[in-house]
């Protein structure tokens, strides 16, 4: 049986769309890094809530969980060795009951005893192994999680090693996306077998899953922490916000995940509704092109970065429930969000002016992107011209878009997107400023700033150099600021404890209704 685990080399883009593209952290020192206990505080029998429906846009194609990102399944039917949410400073006990580093670059955690898995065979050091093992072995979808890890190796019976190829300050986020399978049962079926019978250790089991209907789950008894309010729970899948919008009015399900932002006004003033809307962890991420005329020309840059009216476009797209970028890649509530730092106010005629002074007035452009987004690539295109531009649009079907985003562009502005999937931390959205085979920027000072946020292990001090990192992009304009998309969650009277906060996933385990 394997120990150990080498993971060096690049991650595939199977699933590339969950691996931190949108459609749409902070670690901490060395030394005990948390104590014993389970999540969620102490364990107790279920509230005993009825069985409740909640709907939802965000449709799974397999229950493998290691081939999906930040889903609903993921975070409740299985677990990891940490969990590291929106919002947690530091990350919480699971598998791990708690953890130490040696070095920079050398983990130890120690497991908590008495996991069981939904079959009843206990969770071993090996399954762990395994699951980290399987995973880039097979390069799925959820091997990001683990492209800088060297080496996992069993200690002994209750302790574990994970060793980095380099200081990575978001290692214990990256862990929290590594669902544990049991070894046995997935080499006795097979990665398909185990997707159509799924075992994980989470609060609830997997009773079915229909590709085309949702799924249905049911809280495990020999769960080690705090059992669900709620016994039964079903997720039902719906083709488009606008039909589970007419499903939560009606009354058919309880409630519901990612309603369109036009939600907001249709149903708003109900007495038997909540409908609330919340930054979702999406960004569109619109780079220049500064390898080439126009937009090799910071001043052009500023203007097109002037030209444009972020809350004009969030009123007029998102209703006013996105989240205005300022002047910054990440949005507030992400790691390494500069308060102080502020969006280049718009200024039509001071765009017009510093496209004149750059002799670029009339300058040809194209934005090219996925056509889900096509609405607000118009928009942008047409705050663009009035500057003096002339935008085209080529808004392309999500598959070439994928295409693109790996073999490179030679579009002026390419929607990048970005979501932060499981770790809310703006390194997420950094690393898309000078990737892919061509990259938009060139420009060895960011290339320094990167690396040295890269790999600070110091909280406070990393924290001062992603500000570093946002001011230097914010001075060269390197990027089109507009808004993090919204994500808008509603349920009905009677439901308590339905968080749709954290963007793709929903927490189940707390959600219960009256009756």
């Amino acid at each position: 049986m394997a120990d150990k685990i080498f993971s060096g080399a690049a991650v595939d883009r199977r699933g590339f769309l969950r691996g931190g593209i949108a459609l749409g952290g902070v670690a901490v020192g060395g030394g005990l890094l948390s104590a014993c206990g389970g999540p969620g505080g102490s364990t107790g029998a279920s509230d005993g809530g009825g069985p409740l429906t909640i709907g939802t846009v965000i449709v799974d194609d397999t229950l493998n969980p290691m081939q999906e990102q930040y889903t609903t399944f993921q975070f409740n039917a299985f677990d990891a060795l940490v969990r590291q949410l929106r919002g947690d400073d530091e990350a919480t006990p699971r598998l791990a009951e708690e953890w130490s580093r040696s070095s920079d670059t050398v983990w130890k955690f120690k497991l908590r005893q008495g996991v069981t898995f939904h079959d009843g065979s206990p969770v071993t050091v090996e399954d762990i192994v395994f699951s980290f093992t399987e995973l880039a072995a097979q390069q799925y979808a959820n091997a990001t999680a683990v492209a800088t890890i060297k080496e996992v190796r069993k200690v002994d019976a209750t302790t574990l090693r994970i060793e980095t190829t380099a200081p990575d300050p978001l290692l214990l986020a990256r862990i929290g996306q590594v669902f544990v399978v049991p070894e046995a049962h997935w080499k006795k079926v097979g990665a398909d077998g185990f997707t159509a019978n799924p075992i994980g250790s989470g609060a609830f089991k997997i009773d079915s899953f229909q590709v085309d209907s949702g799924i249905e789950f049911s809280a495990y008894d020999g769960f080690y922490g705090a059992k669900p309010k709620t016994p039964n729970i079903s997720l039902r899948y719906f083709t488009d916000p606008g039909a589970l919008a007419s499903a939560l009015e009606a009354g058919e399900i309880d409630a519901a995940q990612n309603l369109g932002a036009e939600s907001i006004k249709t149903l708003a003033g109900r007495d038997d509704l909540t409908v609330k809307a919340d930054f979702s962890g999406n960004q569109n991420m619109l780079q220049l092109n500064t390898t080439k005329a126009p937009f090799d020309d910071v001043r052009v840059r500023r203007a097109a970065v002037m030209a444009v009216d972020a809350a004009a476009l969030n009123d007029a797209i998102n209703f006013g429930a996105g989240t205005l970028e300022d002047g910054q890649v990440a949005a507030e509530g992400v790691f390494g969000y500069d308060k102080s730092l502020k969006r280049t106010p718009y200024d039509l005629a001071g765009a017009k002016k510093l496209l004149k002074e750059a002799g670029a007035e009339g300058a040809e452009i194209e934005i090219f992107g996925m056509n889900l987004y096509k609405k607000l690539y118009e928009a942008v295109g047409a705050q663009l011209q009035e500057a003096g531009f002339k935008p085209k649009i080529s808004a392309v079907e999500v598959p070439v878009w994928v295409q693109t985003f790996r073999n490179g562009s030679d579009a002026d502005v390419f929607y990048r997107g970005a979501s932060y999937t499981g770790i809310f931390d703006a390194d997420r959205m950094y690393g898309h400023v000078s990737s892919s085979k061509k990259p938009f920027v060139k420009d060895a000072k960011w290339d320094r700033l990167l690396e040295a946020e890269r790999t600070e292990m110091d909280p406070d001090k990393r924290e001062k150099k992603l500000h570093a990192c946002a001011a230097y992009l914010n001075e060269q304009a390197y990027v089109l600021h507009t808004y993090a998309a919204p994500t808008v969650g509603g349920f009905r009277k009677g439901v308590s404890g339905f968080d749709n906060t954290n963007g793709l996933m929903l927490l189940l385990d707390s959600v219960v209704k009256e009756g």
